[in-house]
Protein backbone atom coordinates (compact mmCIF):
# COMPACT_ATOMS: atom_id res chain seq x y z
CA UNK A 1 0.00 0.00 0.00
CA UNK A 2 1.36 3.68 -0.92
CA UNK A 3 2.39 5.91 2.12
CA UNK A 4 0.34 8.50 2.32
CA UNK A 5 1.09 12.26 1.65
CA UNK A 6 2.60 14.30 4.47
CA UNK A 7 3.08 18.20 3.24
CA UNK A 8 5.55 20.08 5.22
CA UNK A 9 4.11 23.25 4.33
CA UNK A 10 3.06 26.81 6.21
CA UNK A 11 0.22 29.06 5.52
CA UNK A 12 1.55 31.98 3.20
CA UNK A 13 3.77 29.81 1.15
CA UNK A 14 2.38 30.48 -2.97
CA UNK A 15 4.42 27.13 -4.06
CA UNK A 16 2.35 25.23 -0.94
CA UNK A 17 -0.95 27.17 -1.90
CA UNK A 18 -0.47 25.63 -5.71
CA UNK A 19 0.39 22.22 -4.28
CA UNK A 20 -2.95 22.56 -1.36
CA UNK A 21 -5.26 23.50 -4.53
CA UNK A 22 -4.16 20.37 -6.34
CA UNK A 23 -4.75 18.10 -4.09
CA UNK A 24 -8.11 19.30 -3.76
CA UNK A 25 -8.47 19.08 -7.35
CA UNK A 26 -7.45 15.63 -7.32
CA UNK A 27 -9.34 14.89 -4.11
CA UNK A 28 -6.46 13.01 -2.20
CA UNK A 29 -6.33 13.04 1.20
CA UNK A 30 -2.87 14.18 2.73
CA UNK A 31 -1.55 15.26 5.96
CA UNK A 32 -0.59 18.91 7.18
CA UNK A 33 2.37 19.38 8.65
CA UNK A 34 3.17 23.20 9.76
CA UNK A 35 6.65 24.34 9.49
CA UNK A 36 8.77 27.25 9.82
CA UNK A 37 9.24 29.88 6.41
CA UNK A 38 12.84 29.59 7.29
CA UNK A 39 15.15 27.28 8.69
CA UNK A 40 15.53 25.17 11.31
CA UNK A 41 12.46 23.06 10.46
CA UNK A 42 13.06 20.37 13.22
CA UNK A 43 10.96 17.48 11.04
CA UNK A 44 12.46 18.65 7.61
CA UNK A 45 16.11 19.56 7.86
CA UNK A 46 16.90 16.14 9.06
CA UNK A 47 15.35 14.02 6.93
CA UNK A 48 16.08 16.28 3.37
CA UNK A 49 19.51 17.24 4.45
CA UNK A 50 18.71 21.13 4.61
CA UNK A 51 16.88 21.36 1.62
CA UNK A 52 15.74 24.95 2.24
CA UNK A 53 12.65 25.11 0.27
CA UNK A 54 8.96 24.23 0.78
CA UNK A 55 6.69 22.68 -0.22
CA UNK A 56 8.28 19.31 0.72
CA UNK A 57 6.03 15.93 0.61
CA UNK A 58 6.94 12.77 2.50
CA UNK A 59 5.77 9.05 1.25
CA UNK A 60 7.17 7.40 4.23
CA UNK A 61 10.81 7.58 3.94
CA UNK A 62 10.62 9.16 0.22
CA UNK A 63 11.19 13.03 0.51
CA UNK A 64 9.93 14.41 -2.93
CA UNK A 65 11.34 18.13 -3.07
CA UNK A 66 9.93 20.72 -5.36
CA UNK A 67 6.18 21.67 -6.33
CA UNK A 68 6.96 20.77 -9.97
CA UNK A 69 7.94 16.79 -8.52
CA UNK A 70 5.32 16.94 -6.43
CA UNK A 71 2.40 17.48 -9.11
CA UNK A 72 4.24 14.30 -10.84
CA UNK A 73 3.08 11.85 -7.90
CA UNK A 74 -0.30 13.56 -7.37
CA UNK A 75 -0.98 13.28 -10.96
CA UNK A 76 -0.16 9.21 -10.93
CA UNK A 77 -1.61 8.53 -7.15
CA UNK A 78 -5.05 10.27 -8.57
CA UNK A 79 -4.36 8.81 -11.86
CA UNK A 80 -5.41 12.61 -13.11
CA UNK A 81 -2.03 12.67 -16.27
CA UNK A 82 -4.02 15.70 -17.03
CA UNK A 83 -2.51 17.27 -14.00
CA UNK A 84 1.29 16.42 -14.80
CA UNK A 85 3.90 18.75 -16.34
CA UNK A 86 5.37 15.75 -18.21
CA UNK A 87 1.91 15.38 -20.17
CA UNK A 88 1.46 19.25 -20.38
CA UNK A 89 2.36 21.00 -23.78
CA UNK A 90 5.65 22.96 -24.74
CA UNK A 91 3.36 26.29 -24.91
CA UNK A 92 2.05 24.99 -21.18
CA UNK A 93 5.49 24.33 -20.19
CA UNK A 94 6.23 27.56 -20.74
CA UNK A 95 3.90 29.65 -19.24
CA UNK A 96 4.03 27.66 -16.00
CA UNK A 97 7.88 28.55 -15.54
CA UNK A 98 7.15 32.18 -16.56
CA UNK A 99 4.42 32.51 -13.80
CA UNK A 100 6.38 30.76 -11.40
CA UNK A 101 9.74 33.15 -12.15
CA UNK A 102 8.64 36.49 -13.22
CA UNK A 103 5.09 36.71 -12.75
CA UNK A 104 5.60 35.40 -9.24
CA UNK A 105 8.65 37.47 -8.32
CA UNK A 106 6.63 41.12 -10.05
CA UNK A 107 3.42 39.76 -8.32
CA UNK A 108 5.25 40.01 -4.88
CA UNK A 109 7.01 42.87 -5.52
CA UNK A 110 3.50 44.77 -5.38
CA UNK A 111 2.16 43.66 -2.18
CA UNK A 112 2.21 46.84 0.12
CA UNK A 113 4.58 46.64 2.57
CA UNK A 114 2.83 47.35 5.53
CA UNK A 115 0.09 44.98 4.21
CA UNK A 116 3.00 42.52 3.73
CA UNK A 117 4.12 43.00 7.21
CA UNK A 118 1.03 42.47 8.71
CA UNK A 119 0.25 39.46 7.45
CA UNK A 120 3.62 38.42 8.09
CA UNK A 121 2.88 39.32 12.25
CA UNK A 122 -0.02 37.48 12.21
CA UNK A 123 1.47 34.43 11.41
CA UNK A 124 5.31 34.92 12.45
CA UNK A 125 7.26 36.52 15.92
CA UNK A 126 9.22 39.77 15.11
CA UNK A 127 12.69 38.26 15.11
CA UNK A 128 11.23 35.51 11.98
CA UNK A 129 9.17 38.39 10.71
CA UNK A 130 12.69 40.60 10.13
CA UNK A 131 14.62 36.98 9.02
CA UNK A 132 11.88 36.33 6.24
CA UNK A 133 11.98 39.97 4.93
CA UNK A 134 15.74 39.67 4.99
CA UNK A 135 16.10 36.13 3.20
CA UNK A 136 12.99 37.62 0.41
CA UNK A 137 14.76 40.38 -0.79
CA UNK A 138 18.02 38.38 -1.19
CA UNK A 139 15.97 36.16 -3.66
CA UNK A 140 14.28 38.87 -4.88
CA UNK A 141 18.20 40.93 -5.84
CA UNK A 142 19.03 37.04 -7.04
CA UNK A 143 16.11 36.88 -9.41
CA UNK A 144 14.75 40.21 -10.44
CA UNK A 145 18.45 42.01 -11.15
CA UNK A 146 18.18 45.68 -11.66
CA UNK A 147 14.21 45.59 -13.01
CA UNK A 148 12.86 48.81 -11.23
CA UNK A 149 9.57 48.29 -9.38
CA UNK A 150 7.16 50.42 -11.68
CA UNK A 151 8.47 48.30 -14.76
CA UNK A 152 7.70 44.96 -13.11
CA UNK A 153 4.11 46.20 -12.59
CA UNK A 154 3.70 47.43 -15.83
CA UNK A 155 5.06 43.84 -16.89
CA UNK A 156 2.74 42.41 -14.70
CA UNK A 157 -0.65 44.59 -15.83
CA UNK A 158 0.59 43.98 -19.46
CA UNK A 159 0.88 40.14 -18.66
CA UNK A 160 -2.76 39.71 -17.06
CA UNK A 161 -4.11 41.57 -19.73
CA UNK A 162 -2.21 38.82 -22.44
CA UNK A 163 -4.10 35.47 -20.05
CA UNK A 164 -7.46 37.69 -20.44
CA UNK A 165 -7.28 37.64 -23.94
CA UNK A 166 -5.56 34.29 -24.46
CA UNK A 167 -8.14 32.03 -21.70
CA UNK A 168 -11.30 30.58 -24.19
CA UNK A 169 -12.74 27.79 -22.22
CA UNK A 170 -12.72 26.54 -18.82
CA UNK A 171 -9.28 26.58 -18.04
CA UNK A 172 -5.71 27.72 -19.51
CA UNK A 173 -5.85 25.04 -22.12
CA UNK A 174 -8.92 23.24 -22.44
CA UNK A 175 -11.65 21.91 -20.34
CA UNK A 176 -9.12 20.29 -17.59
CA UNK A 177 -6.99 22.14 -15.24
CA UNK A 178 -3.28 21.21 -16.04
CA UNK A 179 0.18 21.92 -14.65
CA UNK A 180 0.10 25.74 -15.80
CA UNK A 181 -3.37 26.60 -14.54
CA UNK A 182 -1.95 25.75 -10.81
CA UNK A 183 1.31 27.68 -11.81
CA UNK A 184 -0.77 30.66 -12.62
CA UNK A 185 -2.58 30.61 -9.85
CA UNK A 186 -0.27 30.90 -6.82
CA UNK A 187 1.16 34.49 -7.63
CA UNK A 188 -2.44 35.67 -7.86
CA UNK A 189 -3.08 34.14 -4.60
CA UNK A 190 -0.54 35.58 -3.07
CA UNK A 191 -1.05 39.17 -4.29
CA UNK A 192 -4.63 38.47 -3.39
CA UNK A 193 -4.45 36.68 -0.04
CA UNK A 194 -1.12 38.22 1.43
CA UNK A 195 -0.85 41.97 -0.38
CA UNK A 196 -4.88 42.13 -0.70
CA UNK A 197 -4.71 43.08 -3.87
CA UNK A 198 -7.55 42.39 -6.21
CA UNK A 199 -7.42 41.20 -9.99
CA UNK A 200 -8.89 44.20 -12.11
CA UNK A 201 -12.29 43.60 -12.95
CA UNK A 202 -11.89 44.50 -16.18
CA UNK A 203 -9.87 40.98 -16.78
CA UNK A 204 -13.56 39.37 -16.80
CA UNK A 205 -12.35 36.08 -18.11
CA UNK A 206 -9.37 35.90 -15.89
CA UNK A 207 -11.33 36.76 -12.47
CA UNK A 208 -14.24 34.38 -14.09
CA UNK A 209 -10.88 31.59 -14.72
CA UNK A 210 -9.63 32.29 -10.59
CA UNK A 211 -12.99 31.66 -9.28
CA UNK A 212 -12.95 28.14 -11.13
CA UNK A 213 -9.79 27.31 -9.63
CA UNK A 214 -10.34 28.54 -5.59
CA UNK A 215 -13.57 26.20 -5.75
CA UNK A 216 -11.28 23.36 -6.01
CA UNK A 217 -10.79 23.99 -1.96
CA UNK A 218 -8.06 22.10 -0.64
CA UNK A 219 -9.31 18.55 -0.48
CA UNK A 220 -9.65 16.44 3.12
CA UNK A 221 -6.56 16.74 5.24
CA UNK A 222 -5.81 16.25 8.98
CA UNK A 223 -2.82 18.13 11.03
CA UNK A 224 0.19 15.80 11.84
CA UNK A 225 2.75 16.37 13.75
CA UNK A 226 6.73 16.73 13.25
CA UNK A 227 7.08 13.77 16.29
CA UNK A 228 4.88 11.49 14.16
CA UNK A 229 6.07 12.46 10.78
CA UNK A 230 9.62 11.73 11.61
CA UNK A 231 8.28 8.07 13.36
CA UNK A 232 6.67 7.68 9.85
CA UNK A 233 9.73 8.27 8.31
CA UNK A 234 11.77 6.12 10.49
CA UNK A 235 9.15 2.85 10.30
CA UNK A 236 9.50 2.42 6.75
CA UNK A 237 11.49 1.99 4.12
CA UNK A 238 12.39 4.13 1.09
CA UNK A 239 10.37 3.03 -2.11
CA UNK A 240 12.45 0.49 -4.76
CA UNK A 241 14.26 2.15 -7.37
CA UNK A 242 13.53 0.28 -10.86
CA UNK A 243 16.88 -1.11 -12.69
CA UNK A 244 16.60 0.81 -15.42
CA UNK A 245 17.20 4.45 -12.83
CA UNK A 246 20.08 2.97 -11.97
CA UNK A 247 22.25 2.77 -14.78
CA UNK A 248 23.66 6.09 -14.70
CA UNK A 249 27.30 6.61 -14.38
CA UNK A 250 27.03 8.59 -11.10
CA UNK A 251 24.79 5.99 -9.35
CA UNK A 252 26.53 4.74 -5.79
CA UNK A 253 28.47 7.85 -5.68
CA UNK A 254 28.54 10.41 -3.35
CA UNK A 255 27.29 13.88 -5.03
CA UNK A 256 25.77 17.57 -3.83
CA UNK A 257 22.01 18.39 -5.73
CA UNK A 258 21.26 21.95 -5.54
CA UNK A 259 18.71 24.91 -6.81
CA UNK A 260 20.09 26.21 -10.01
CA UNK A 261 18.05 29.68 -9.41
CA UNK A 262 18.07 30.70 -5.56
CA UNK A 263 18.12 28.94 -2.40
CA UNK A 264 21.18 27.01 -3.62
CA UNK A 265 22.03 24.89 -0.56
CA UNK A 266 23.08 21.54 -1.68
CA UNK A 267 22.20 18.31 -0.09
CA UNK A 268 24.22 15.59 0.12
CA UNK A 269 24.23 12.00 -0.18
CA UNK A 270 24.95 8.92 -2.04
CA UNK A 271 22.65 8.55 -5.90
CA UNK A 272 20.64 5.96 -5.64
CA UNK A 273 18.46 6.03 -9.22
CA UNK A 274 18.34 8.73 -12.47
CA UNK A 275 15.04 8.58 -14.44
CA UNK A 276 14.24 11.21 -17.25
CA UNK A 277 12.49 13.65 -14.45
CA UNK A 278 14.70 13.26 -11.16
CA UNK A 279 17.28 12.51 -9.12
CA UNK A 280 16.88 10.14 -6.18
CA UNK A 281 19.27 10.64 -3.47
CA UNK A 282 20.10 8.33 -0.69
CA UNK A 283 20.77 9.98 2.87
CA UNK A 284 21.20 7.70 5.69
CA UNK A 285 20.15 9.91 8.54
CA UNK A 286 21.33 7.55 11.57
CA UNK A 287 18.24 7.96 13.66
CA UNK A 288 15.41 8.04 11.42
CA UNK A 289 17.21 5.47 8.97
CA UNK A 290 17.69 5.53 5.62
CA UNK A 291 15.36 7.69 3.18
CA UNK A 292 15.41 9.05 -0.59
CA UNK A 293 15.01 12.60 -1.80
CA UNK A 294 13.77 13.38 -4.87
CA UNK A 295 14.64 16.27 -6.83
CA UNK A 296 13.60 16.99 -10.19
CA UNK A 297 16.28 17.45 -12.87
CA UNK A 298 14.72 20.31 -14.41
CA UNK A 299 16.29 23.89 -12.24
CA UNK A 300 18.69 21.60 -10.25
CA UNK A 301 22.24 20.70 -10.80
CA UNK A 302 24.36 17.44 -10.13
CA UNK A 303 28.05 17.19 -8.96
CA UNK A 304 30.17 15.05 -7.80
CA UNK A 305 32.31 14.77 -4.50
CA UNK A 306 34.92 12.41 -5.58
Amino acid sequence: MASSLILHHYQLSPFSEKIRLMLGAANLPWQSLLVSPLPPRPATDPLTGGYRRIPVAQFGADLVCDSQLITEEISQMSAKEYLAPSNASQEALELATFAESTLFFDAASLVPPRQALTELRRHLSLFDTARFIWDRLGIARETRGNLSVAEGAKRFRNSLAKLDEQIQGEFLFGDQPGHADFALYHPLWFLSQVGAVPLSPKLTRLNAWYSRMNQFGHGPHSPISAKDALAVAAASQPRGVLPEFRDHPDVGHEVVIAPTDYAKVGTRGHLAGVSEQRWILRRDTGRFGTVHVHFPRRGYRIRRKD
